[in-house]
């Protein structure tokens, strides 16, 4: 009976879901559920490695010539391998999409089990674990997150957590690592949040149970530590790139709160929160349980209160289902950066470095959501048995069930509408025409890689170039459809080594290339652009190719790298140099004595320096002050700023701005902004930021900010220069680690530049 009751609730919301994603559902392989950002970039890093690439830890399609891990690029590693292994990667998208969709009935039968296993029987379980299968959080991770979108992660874990106390514990055990390990190789944070569930349960079941604490070690071992330490393990010893960034940004952002619990983002009442002007936070901390579970659990709340008397409280806070209730209230909190958050707190957060491996802490909420829902309709329906007049009750329930349909409507017809718009373009029928003529290009040309401008190449985390999203949604599929490697990349916390190399591609033209350096003798490089604007540095590029290819929408060339990185430039500033005779104040050297300048070394304060012996050295604030100065004494134009700064402490997640301030008024004006991670122009880990301002009568004062993310992290800033543009350049030499440097302008030129070449 159990099992065709669980077959019913499956069949009842896999109704439900064809109701909302019929197009998809029966045609999933026509479509993707997102064409852009990182929806499309998730669907080609499956999708090519399940078709192209030849073992499971190496991913071929972007970085090129160093490629990728593939538990770095967010593409089903453990799917992606098992789709290509049975040659099934024509289908993929299609596969892909369904798993997705076929997780909300999935998720409706453990749930269904759960509310079971605690007593509610029948009907009650049927219908309130398909409603809360489709109120869960999750739903909008379809739309661009696709491998955190399996609905069925939490809820079945939860299942598996219960057979191990009720069965065999350590067969279960076993069967929750390897079940955590799939979603390590799903997705790793997944996979992290699965196993934050398992290891609390069990630290409150050792509190409830003190004389258990050495079997609950053992599960602990076996469904937390082994996982994780598999997975890391196995990464550690398959990946080849060096110098990742450690600890990725992002745990202060995006973490939950209690509106995000329980204020609605959509459906009818999210019109009442719109009114009142309720800030609900970014989508990424939102994990609403709906207004039927707080109703249920004012009910439950009310009744204890009214029976506190003749109630056994000390037994029910030691039932299983309330430490299950106490770990996702414990996990809760550290979804909400509590007390982390604080800022006489977060020194803990840099004293226990894997605490930084964590981001978006709001997604840790999605175990309470469900543990919640379930806890108020158990709760509900306990009391609802202790009534002699039951239909009362049984009419809040049933109005309790129709609210939840009323709540997640919207939620799915708005999903529902997103994920069946764009066909799916791995199909090349459902290509441009435009599109596919360069493809017919540049398969006959076996090209080894191919640079998409505008060029994007993240993440990082501490530098990166970004691009469009058109030029990226093009690039991919290029790539993709030719079997060819992109140099452009897009994935989270790479070598900081290798984005360094590809930042500096784009440095100044007498500038060396190392990356060029890197790339085989041989190999024949595609450069491509679409109609998309491109950046100075870029058009600089184009310059310097031959025309290969042109259509309405694109333009082809061929990557000439004597051309790219050429020694011509270089010896442009050694002329300069030699020219510049003039000695000036703090040893720049000019060609002319009236050469103006100002020149801050910051050798009088502390801290990591670039070159002499401080820096600047503050903490990330909103808006930081670096420097200011009065412009009476400067003559009429426009003038260039330009200043270093560390990359190796905390993220460079700052914007640098040039401030102007009005005569007379108290209004001021940002002339110019640079983003720091952005800068093409990287040495000994500092990167250079550039920008100008105007000095005109109607300015008095310009201002050198920083504004950040005011999270109260260290940052240093070095060698500030101020010139007039158009008057003589400057120049002087030093010497830092070993290394010779001709600084031109404020540019750091290595002085045996072009040496490799000779």
């Amino acid at each position: 009976m159990s099992k065709f009751k669980s077959t019913v609730v499956f069949a009842a919301a896999f109704l439900i879901l064809a109701y909302f994603y019929s197009d998809v559902l029966f045609h999933p392989n026509d479509y993707i559920f997102s064409p852009g950002g990182d929806g499309i970039k998730n669907y080609y890093t499956y999708i090519f490695h399940a078709k192209y690439d030849a073992d499971f830890w190496n991913f071929g399609g972007m970085n090129y010539p160093y490629y990728e891990h593939m538990v770095y690029t967010d593409g089903h590693p453990l799917l992606s391998w098992l789709i290509g292994v049975f040659g099934l990667a024509e289908y993929g998208i299609g596969i892909l999409n369904f798993l997705m969709l076929i997780s909300f009935p999935i998720c409706a039968v453990f749930l269904y089990k759960i509310l079971n296993h605690f007593g509610v029987k029948n009907g009650w379980a049927m219908v309130a674990a398909i409603a809360i299968a489709f109120m869960s959080p999750q739903v909008y991770r379809m739309t661009g997150h696709l491998s955190l979108a399996y609905v069925f992660a939490i809820p079945a874990l939860w299942w598996l957590m219960i057979k191990c106390q009720h069965g065999k514990a350590i067969f279960w055990s076993v069967c929750i690592a390897i079940y955590c390990l799939v979603f390590f190789f799903t997705h790793p944070y997944l996979g992290m949040i699965l196993c934050f569930f398992s290891l609390f349960f069990w630290l409150v079941n050792t509190l409830w149970n003190r004389r258990k604490w050495k079997q609950n070690i053992v599960y602990i071992f076996i469904q937390v530590l082994l996982p994780i330490i598999l997975f890391q393990g196995l990464v550690a010893l398959t990946d080849t790139h060096e110098n990742r960034v450690g600890q990725p940004g992002g745990f202060f952002d995006y973490y939950a709160s209690w509106k995000s619990i329980f204020v609605p983002h959509d459906g009818p009442l999210a019109k009442l929160t719109h009114i009142l002007k309720i800030d609900v936070g970014n989508w990424e901390s939102w994990n609403y349980v709906g207004l039927t579970t707080t109703v249920f659990a004012w009910f439950i709340f009310i009744y204890l209160i009214r029976n506190r008397k003749t109630l056994d409280f000390k037994r029910m806070l030691r039932s299983e289902l309330a430490m299950f209730m106490l770990a996702a209230y414990l996990i809760l909190l550290f979804a909400f950066c509590f007390p982390l958050k604080y800022d006489f707190m977060r020194w803990i957060v840099d004293l226990v470095g894997p605490l930084k491996q964590f981001r978006v802490l709001g997604r840790f909420g999605w175990i309470f959501f469900y543990v919640f829902t379930v806890f108020s309709v158990v709760g509900f329906y306990k009391i609802y048995l202790k009534q002699q007049r039951k239909w009362p009750m049984l009419l809040v329930f049933c109005a309790g069930i129709l609210f939840y349909a009323v709540e997640f409507y919207p939620m799915h017809k708005s999903v529902s509408i997103s994920v069946s718009t764009a066909l799916n373009p791995f199909d090349k029928k459902n290509v441009s025409e435009d599109m596919r003529e360069l493809l017919s290009f540049v398969d006959q040309g076996d090209y080894d890689a191919l640079i998409f401008l505008p060029f994007q190449h993240m993440s990082s985390e501490n530098v990166m170039l970004l691009g469009t999203e058109e030029a990226n949604y093009d690039a991919l599929l290029l790539s993709y459809h030719t079997r060819t490697p992109l140099m452009n990349s897009i994935s989270s916390r790479m070598s900081l080594t290798e984005a360094i190399l590809f930042n500096n591609f784009f440095s100044p033209e007498f500038i060396e290339k190392d990356l060029v350096y890197e790339l085989p003798d041989s190999a024949k490089i595609l450069v491509i652009k679409n109609k998309d604007g491109l950046k100075w540095d870029e058009r600089r590029l184009v310059y310097t190719t031959e025309d290969a290819f042109f259509n309405e929408t694109f333009k082809a060339f061929h990557f000439i790298p004597e051309n790219w990185n050429t020694q011509y430039y270089f010896n442009e500033v050694l002329q300069w140099e030699k020219e510049a005779t003039v000695s000036l104040n703090q040893g720049w050297k000019s060609d002319t004595a009236s050469t103006w300048f100002i020149y801050e070394s910051f050798d009088d304060q502390v801290g990591e320096s670039l070159g002499g012996e401080g820096a600047i050295h503050k903490e990330k604030g909103g808006y930081d002050l670096i420097y200011e100065f009065d412009t009476k004494t400067m003559s009429p134009g426009k003038y260039s700023v330009s200043f270093w700064y560390y990359l190796m402490v905390d993220r460079p997640d700052v914007l640098a701005v040039a401030e102007q301030d009005s005569v007379g008024e108290a209004k001021s004006f940002w002339y110019d902004t640079f983003e720091t991670s952005q800068s093409t122009h990287i040495v000994e880990n500092w990167c250079q930021v550039s920008m100008e301002f105007e000095v005109s009568p109607a300015i008095e004062k310009v201002n050198i900010l920083i504004t950040g993310n005011g999270n109260g992290q260290p940052y240093y800033i070095d060698e500030l220069l101020i010139q007039k543009q158009g008057e003589s350049p400057l120049f002087r030499r030093t010497i830092t680690n070993n290394q010779e440097y001709i600084i031109y302008n404020n540019y750091w030129i290595k002085a045996n530049s072009f040496q490799q070449k000779n």
